[in-house]
């Protein structure tokens, strides 16, 4: 009686680190990139913003972790402005072990509102596998629940 006790209490502890080992190398890594103004109307904190409150969207979705911190966006030379991603930084993102590059733009509609989209591009393959955009007001608490919304759309989809 108690050998099998053990044994069952052995089992579950294996099964139970088999689970949490697959959900951790199983997590999907998406680098951020900056957020693309081909307008220019939009404030660099505005940008940022966007940026970090698509980073905690992704990072708080389960089995996905975001990146901003990925320097790759050096590499395109007018990045910020046509939101093109080259060959060559594709393959420097796969080689940083990132699954996917999310690419967000924002373009203001009036002087309140603005459209956020972005797409989720396959860094093995250049595909574009998910995109989406949603209308907002400029406001922070606005453009928060429009990237969490945004967010959600695009890594449920993947």
């Amino acid at each position: 009686m108690k050998t099998r006790f053990i044994l069952l209490v052995a089992l579950f502890a294996l099964i139970s680190t088999t689970t949490v080992s697959a959900q951790f190398y199983n997590v999907k890594k998406v680098a951020i990139t900056e957020v693309v103004d081909k307008s220019g109307d939009v404030s660099e904190g505005t940008k940022e913003f966007i940026r970090s409150a698509l980073t905690d969207a992704i990072t708080h979705s389960e089995g996905y972790k975001g990146y901003a911190s990925i320097s790759f966006v050096s590499l395109e030379v007018n990045f910020s402005k046509t939101g093109n991603i080259s060959s060559a930084s594709l393959t420097y993102v796969r080689k940083q072990e990132m699954s996917y590059i999310l690419v967000s733009k924002v373009t203001p509609l009036d002087k309140k509102t603005v459209l956020l989209s972005a797409n989720i591009i396959n860094t093995a393959t250049g595909e574009i596998v998910e995109s989406s955009s949603v209308r907002t007001y400029a406001d922070t608490d606005c453009l928060r629940s429009a990237c969490n919304a945004l967010a959600y759309k695009l890594v449920g989809a993947i």
